[in-house]
């Protein structure tokens, strides 16, 4: 344990409207936070704890708001359990996966899984993942490929709105692609995916579904800094495709809400020195 931190940190949250808690088994409720060596959970009793980058040892996502953190204090392997709840503005807390039409949908993912950890082992390649096992570039770049094909095939507002499709052209090369989406995701059976091609929404919700893998992968440990950037730039192009179609927002907002998240992506990468548009 640590005496508490006079040193300036940077705030890894708020994003998008509102902040990150986390809850340490022991410590209580408290902030996490990222500084160039270290994160920290400081809880509102004035104690703090430090995962320093040279003691990392593993981070295990438990559950889909649970992460274990494992770390050395003088050669004793410690373990902290966390778990990360959104607070909003308004007070309000949720800990569940927000719906498809949420416009914070993939940065509310990424905090509510603990992304926070998982972000702090994923743009700190020195630090160690025991126990993870990484993705090969040649499966990951498939699965890239396959989501950048699904980005194609967005259909038009129109076409959208009423959930039918009139571009038949457009509908037939949709359920061409999904013939290989099976293969490429591990879901043979399509117990996560969606049918791309079957209706207009379900192809434009199939890609929320894979980006949604994707960001279990890096959760969990599997992707390298690059994959991770790669897949947040994918991400960025979804909401920049869904903007310049015209899709509305959430609640009928004006579609410049998917440009602006866009913006934000960008400006939140560069915050923690990552560019995702040399992967565009």
């Amino acid at each position: 344990m640590q005496e508490r931190v006079n040193e300036k940190v940077e705030t890894l949250w708020p994003y998008g409207g509102f902040t990150v808690r986390a809850f340490e088994r022991k410590l209580g409720e408290g902030k996490l936070t990222l500084t160039e060596q270290s994160l920290l959970f400081e809880a509102t009793s004035g104690d703090t704890i430090g995962f320093d980058l040279p003691t990392l040892r593993l981070v295990r996502l438990k559950d889909i708001h649970n992460v274990e953190v494992a770390y050395s204090i003088q050669g004793e392997l410690r373990n902290a359990s966390l778990r990360i709840v959104c607070t909003f503005t308004d007070g309000t807390e949720r800990d569940d996966l927000p719906p498809d039409n949420d416009p914070y949908r993939m940065s509310l993912f990424r905090a509510i899984t603990g992304g926070v950890v998982a972000r702090f082992l994923a743009d700190h390649a020195s630090a160690r993942q025991e126990g993870l096992t990484s993705m090969k570039d040649e499966k990951f770049e498939a699965r890239i490929k396959d989501l950048d094909k699904n980005i194609s095939l967005f259909p038009d507002k129109k076409q959208y709105e009423a959930d039918v499709w009139w571009d038949d052209d457009l509908r037939k090369r949709s359920l061409e692609a999904a013939e290989s989406e099976p293969q490429i995701w591990d879901d043979q059976y399509r117990d996560k995916l969606f049918y791309t091609g079957t209706n207009p929404s379900m192809t434009v919700d199939n890609a929320f579904e894979k980006l949604d893998l994707l960001q279990n992968d890096w959760v969990g440990g599997r992707l390298t800094p690059t994959q991770r950037a790669k897949s947040v730039a994918v991400d960025y192009k979804v909401d920049l495709r869904q903007n310049e179609l015209g899709y509305l927002g959430a609640h009928g907002s004006p579609s410049d809400v998917w440009k602006d998240r866009a913006r934000r992506v960008v400006e939140f990468e560069k915050g923690i020195g990552v560019d995702i548009m040399q992967f565009l």
